[in-house]
């Protein structure tokens, strides 16, 4: 049997699930467009297609097609995806304290070596 971390690392892990869940906690509604375009373009449709439909299986997301010409489809946190709110943004401030950590340490490594220089 897994372990309630293993089922949750399935379900927001990856490169891409949290990522996407993240941007979406701080909007009502979104399309792929601008959800592609918040992500910074550096996923593929194809693969954020794939999450996305992912994360619906999983009751996390919401995605309502209006069946309209141009196509016109969007997605929402279900109230069950806004629970993980709960712990992204911990997550996330352990982020920020990591990323400030390294960068203190690589200041660190830079000024060693200017002191092994002089």
């Amino acid at each position: 049997m897994k372990s309630a971390i293993e089922t949750t690392f399935d379900v927001v892990g990856g490169k891409w699930k949290g990522v996407i869940l993240w941007k979406m906690l701080d909007v009502e509604t979104i399309r792929f467009n601008e959800l592609k375009r918040a992500l910074g373009g550096k996923i593929s449709s194809r693969i954020l297609s794939k999450e996305l439909r992912m994360l619906c299986d999983e009751g996390l997301i919401e995605r309502k097609d209006y069946h309209s010409v141009p196509p016109k489809v969007e997605y929402c946190l279900t109230e069950y995806g806004k629970s993980i709110e709960a712990f992204m943004v911990p997550m996330n401030e352990w982020g920020l304290q990591h990323q400030s950590r390294k960068e203190s340490k690589g200041e660190m490594i830079v000024n060693s070596k200017k002191m092994q220089k002089e």
